[in-house]
């Protein structure tokens, strides 16, 4: 025998393929860009802080609506006076994400596993990174407030977070979420006071959970904050508006080189809009 595979009727050689699907060149851009797109959609963790705005145009400037002054205790026969509500003009010039998939003719046709595969992953997780890190470098504009370690046993959380809490309340915007470093939410749920109101309660299962104590708040955790702080906010406000532009992606192939590859433009700015709804808390983590 020689070695090869011969059919009924004639002569055939078959070579076994490596990589699923058979050929990456068959790939299209728009598919590459919906498996990125579906790895990195559940990691765009502190896209839960923001209130998304769709943008067509990578300059816009949009009109976010404040607070409406009421009045309390109408007496009858007595007309209310008039309030307009208030507006902020935020004006957003988005920037450009980009993300860069090669894979060479030598890499899909040598290796034992989906290179390409491997690829999106990356990119997805590169996505999220960028995003999560310049939606974090926008917190940082928020208003200190001094805190205490959450880490030491005497002090209470709690005592930080109402004091925050409170302040915004009274600017008039309900918070809904605080985010922080893993670290900090590690000393917040090793705290003694904290534990007394877990009765019942599941440790969090993953990035974005109910905070115990504070019903109807969102606890948002994340490695891009700093470890030392924690950020009240609310998100119905918006503290931070989230600019969403057009995603792109395109396909080529570099003859010369040898090599596929694929290209994602994600368009985007995180801003910060009223000041009054967000509060950092500095020093709860020693």
């Amino acid at each position: 025998m020689d070695g090869r595979y011969y059919g009924q009727a004639e002569p055939r050689v078959f070579e076994a393929q490596l990589i699923q699907p058979g050929d990456v060149s068959g790939v299209e851009a728009v598919t590459i860009l919906d498996e990125v797109l579906g790895l990195a959609s559940p990691q765009y963790v502190l896209r839960q802080a923001c209130r998304p705005v769709r943008m067509d145009a990578l300059k816009a400037r949009v009109d976010i609506a404040t607070k409406l002054a009421g009045q309390e205790k109408v007496p009858p026969l007595v007309e209310a006076e008039l309030s307009g509500q208030s507006y902020t003009a935020v004006e957003f010039d988005l920037w450009k994400n980009v993300v860069h998939i090669a894979v060479s003719d030598e890499a899909r046709k040598k290796a034992a596993h989906d290179v390409l595969g491997l690829h999106a992953s990356d990119a997805a997780r590169d996505l999220a990174r960028m995003e999560n890190k310049q939606v974090a470098e926008e917190m940082l504009g928020a208003t200190d407030v001094a805190g205490s370690d959450w880490g030491d046993s005497a002090n209470n959380p709690f005592d930080d977070i109402v004091g925050a809490y409170t302040t915004i309340e009274g600017n008039g915007y309900p918070v809904d979420y605080i985010a922080a470093d893993p670290l900090v939410w590690a000393d917040f749920f090793s705290n003694p006071y904290v534990k007394g109101t877990m009765k019942g309660v599941q440790y969090p299962g993953g990035k974005v959970f109910p905070v115990p104590g504070l019903p109807g708040v969102t606890g948002i955790s994340d490695g891009a904050l700093p470890d030392t702080t924690a950020y009240v906010g609310s998100r119905v406000a918006p503290a931070l508006v989230f600019g969403e532009g057009p995603i792109e992606a395109a396909r080529y192939r570099d003859e010369k080189a040898g090599y596929d590859a694929y290209i994602i433009r994600q368009w985007l700015q995180p801003e910060l809009v009223l000041a009054d709804a967000i509060r950092e808390l500095t020093g709860v983590h020693a």
